[in-house]
Order: C-alpha cells, then sequence, then structure tokens
C-alpha cells in the first residue's frame, strides 16, 4: 500500500525525510511544479496518477490556490477508504470546504495547521482537525513527523488552531513593545527594562490562565496595576509635551 506526498517544498521534503529515517516504505511523489527527489521512492508524473495508486495521500502544497487547482483535478481519481493528510496553510473555511468535497467521494480527510517559525522544522505545534476516526488512523504516520500533534475538532479547527497561535504571539509581542516604550518613557529604559524580565521566568505566564489554572498573580490585582501604569504614561506624555 503505497503513501504518496504531493508537494515537494519546504514542508513536503521534511516529510519525506521523516518518512524515510522512520523506515515507512512503498513511498511516491508528486510535485506540481516539476520537483523530484533523488531518494528511492516513486516518482509520479502526475497528481491523478497518484492519487489513483496511493491509499494515503500527504498534501504539502504551498498556498491555498494550490490546493484548489489540486483538488478540483484529483476528483475523479478519489475513492472511498483513502485518507488524506493535509499540510496546506490555508484557511480554516477552505480546509472545511475541501474535507466536504472528500467526505462525498468516501475519503478521510485531516488538515492541519502548522505553528512554527520554520514550519515543520522544529520547534513546532502542529494542530489537527477533522474526524476523530480519520484523525486516528492518520495518527500512527503523524507522529513520524509531529510527535506532539493535537486534534482539534472537526476539519477547520487544525487551521484555526494556527491562526490562533498567529493572534496570541500578535498580541505578545504588542504587548511587550508598549510596555518597553513605556519603560523608556519612565527613565527606566527599554532595553534594560527587558532584560531584566528574564531574572523571572513567571513575569508572564498567560497560559496558566488560558488552561484553566491559577496565574502567577491574580487577574484584579494586575487588572490594577496596567490602570497605575497607564496613567503613569498619561503624565509622562504630559510632561514631555510640555518640555
Amino acid at each position: 500500500m503505497e503513501i504518496g506526498i504531493i508537494g515537494l517544498g519546504r514542508d513536503g521534503k521534511i516529510v519525506l525525510r521523516h518518512l524515510l529515517q522512520k523506515t515507512v516504505e512503498d513511498l511516491a511523489v508528486y510535485d506540481p511544479d516539476g520537483r523530484t527527489t533523488r531518494h528511492p521512492v516513486r516518482n509520479y508524473g502526475t497528481a491523478a496518477e497518484l492519487c489513483d495508486h496511493c491509499e494515503t495521500v500527504i498534501l504539502a502544497l504551498e498556498t491555498a490556490s494550490d490546493l484548489t487547482a489540486l483538488c478540483n483535478g484529483i476528483a475523479p481519481y478519489l475513492h472511498p477508504g483513502q485518507l488524506f493528510i493535509d499540510l496546506t496553510p490555508a484557511s480554516p473555511a477552505l480546509a472545511h470546504a475541501v474535507s466536504n468535497g472528500m467526505r462525498r467521494h468516501g475519503v478521510r480527510y485531516i488538515e492541519c495547521g502548522i505553528y512554527g517559525r520554520e514550519g515543520l522544522e522544529q520547534p513546532f505545534l502542529l494542530f489537527a482537525g477533522g474526524s476523530g476516526e480519520a484523525f486516528s488512523a492518520a495518527l500512527p504516520l503523524l507522529r513520524c513527523f509531529a510527535p506532539d500533534c493535537r486534534h482539534l475538532g472537526p476539519a477547520g479547527r487544525g487551521k484555526a488552531g494556527r491562526l490562533l497561535c498567529r493572534a496570541l504571539d500578535d498580541s505578545l509581542q504588542k504587548a511587550v513593545a508598549e510596555i518597553g516604550d513605556t519603560a523608556s518613557m519612565l527613565g527606566i529604559g527599554r532595553e534594560r527594562f527587558l532584560d531584566s524580565l528574564g531574572g523571572f521566568s513567571g513575569i508572564a505566564d498567560p497560559l496558566a490562565a488560558l488552561g484553566g489554572g491559577s496565574p502567577v498573580f491574580p487577574r484584579e490585582l494586575l487588572a490594577a496595576d496596567t490602570d497605575m501604569v497607564s496613567q503613569m504614561r498619561q503624565r509622562a506624555e504630559t510632561l514631555k509635551d510640555n518640555e
């Protein structure tokens, strides 16, 4: 039973490398841009041919438009019982639509959201969306290249998990930048203050609260201190304007 990989970009190559290291046999590949590999695997000339022969297919395409075009092209070659694992960066809505299309053909579909600076290069988080049955079927293969993958629910939830992490990342970066600027305005110095944070690992532990645990400081106390810092910043801005 062949396992196929469609897409030999960064993530596709990483998946192929991990599967070969785990001695997974009967691997096949196809790349829409004509890239090939010298590894001892079967190179198919078209995505349709690969899908016609492989019971499990890993999609490692580079864009959402690539995913849409591929799904339109391979539809006649899908067959019941196949398993698709989709690593393509796409929206939750597109992942949900693809899942619906796959289900009409009797195909199991798991979509994955990858949160990491370099895709599947460590460190990263992989969130999976799809039915529980499909996730259980995909899990042994997923663990070959993403040992700590997490199932978040139906199709679309994996991509949503990635977006939530990026939104949290953005919020934290903005918060750190704002606090650093405020430290400078209060005469402490941005770099000195940010460097000093390394002396206390619990200075920011929002994940404890997200998980239902107790944060380092009570929320009410943090809110009161935040208001006080805001007032101090306003006074500093007023003094600067009056200089």
